[in-house]
């Protein structure tokens, strides 16, 4: 599959391989390089190097081969539909179950799932067809899913580009002292624990979050939250930056008598990678938000 990228401006200067790493999401850095060396990717139609360093403007063309097929198990499991159509499909992930395989071989998956209910999804990359972003096996909610290689494309790019619209609703510990709050510290993956993340500007990305108050509690707040970076459990290590944890969070929150974690992606807005229509939808608040919310409504404060 031949895929063609113009270089923007951020991109000046920048590592052939580097650049391609985060332009690629699905493509491994190792996988780039040995395409550099296969003579699969041309810069202005020229072969370079992976150290050579580009310039805002120019097109790079990747020739990647198709991928061989892998066997995914059916899973049964019915994933809640909210919409579909021949090129997406909008689904209200439960909380609890993983977004993709982690490697050949895994059955209890939403991929898996989806193969169950015999859903149309886009092969671009084997072990994770149709998968353009993930939610945390504890986090429930609105995902989009690729019917189509040109639909994972597009989605991807829009992903990259961030011109996804994405709103969270959590519960988290304490009170978050301004109705509206912005934290913009970058994120690493820790050194001692490679499954964590943790603020720290050594090797790390910018991660920047918004949030709104949208309740207050004695003991709690409940809020929305807007991303604008999507790294590695943002959400969960902004919200333990501020001293206010995310309730039932048992990787970076208190010990707490909840087993479940209070966070949900509560809506997703995009443009159809087809029609180019903006779409926006949302996934109700599960069952375990309403309970605790009905539970504290008389302990507004």
């Amino acid at each position: 599959m031949l895929q063609t990228i113009r270089v923007p401006p951020e991109g000046d200067k920048k590592r052939l391989d580097q650049f391609l790493s985060a332009a690629l999401d699905s493509v491994s850095r190792t996988r780039i390089s040995r395409l550099i060396v296969e003579g699969k990717v041309k810069v202005d139609g020229k072969d370079k190097k992976a150290s050579f360093r580009l310039h805002a403007g120019s097109s790079i063309t990747v020739d990647i081969p198709e991928p061989a097929a892998i066997e995914l198990p059916p899973f049964e499991y019915d994933i809640p539909i909210i919409y579909e159509d021949e090129d997406i499909l909008i689904i209200d992930k439960p909380q609890g179950i993983t977004t993709h395989p982690p490697q050949a071989g895994a059955t209890d998956t939403l991929v898996n799932a989806l193969v169950y209910m015999k859903k149309e999804l886009a092969p671009i990359n084997p072990l994770r067809p149709g998968i353009v972003h993930r939610l945390d096996r504890e986090t429930s909610g609105v995902m989009v899913i690729a019917k189509t290689n040109r639909a994972y494309l597009h989605l991807t790019g829009q992903f990259r580009r961030r011109l996804i619209k994405k709103e969270y609703r959590a519960i988290v510990w304490g009170k978050i002292a301004k109705d509206e709050i912005t934290i913009d510290m970058p994120v690493a993956r820790d050194e001692k624990n490679r499954l964590r993340m943790k603020i720290s500007f050594l090797n790390s990305k910018n991660a920047l979050t918004t949030a709104r108050v949208l309740n207050y509690f004695s003991d709690s707040t409940y809020i929305g939250i807007n991303i604008h970076t999507g790294r590695m459990h943002q959400i969960r290590v902004h919200m333990k930056f501020l001293e206010c944890p995310i309730i039932g969070d048992k990787k970076y929150g208190i010990k707490d008598e909840y087993n479940e974690l209070f966070l949900h992606a509560y809506s997703l807005g995009l443009n159809h990678p087809v029609t180019e229509k903006w779409l926006e939808f949302q996934a109700p608040l599960p069952e375990r938000f309403t309970k605790f919310l009905t539970s504290r409504a008389g302990k507004i404060k």
